[in-house]
């Protein structure tokens, strides 16, 4: 899922409805690709990391990518083993390949 523009107070709501259409529609892991952000409200983060505690059923870490430009509050570090960061969406779809075989 790609997340552009500003993530504001305004835009909590739609991000929310739309990453829970994704996670009811998909059976495997979620990235979230945040590179096109802009910036986000204090809301908007919050509404990010709210998300990686919505997945379940052995789908794995939320996948960020595209964090490196955009200011992160403290409590990201509180939440390990709910997301996984990664450098760009190429190396996030890589590291969430199924096993072949």
């Amino acid at each position: 899922m790609a997340v552009a523009g500003f993530l504001g107070n305004n835009a909590v709501g739609r991000f929310s409805d739309g990453f829970g259409w994704v996670v009811a529609r998909s059976t495997g892991p979620v990235v979230l690709d945040l590179t096109e952000l802009l910036g986000w409200s204090a809301e908007g983060e919050t509404a990010v990391m709210q998300a990686a505690t919505r997945l379940r059923g052995g789908r794995g870490p939320l996948g960020l990518c595209g964090l490196d430009h955009l200011e992160v509050a403290d409590g990201w570090a509180d939440r390990p083993g709910s997301m996984a960061v990664y450098p760009d969406l190429a190396a996030a779809l890589e590291a969430r390949q199924p096993p072949v075989g």
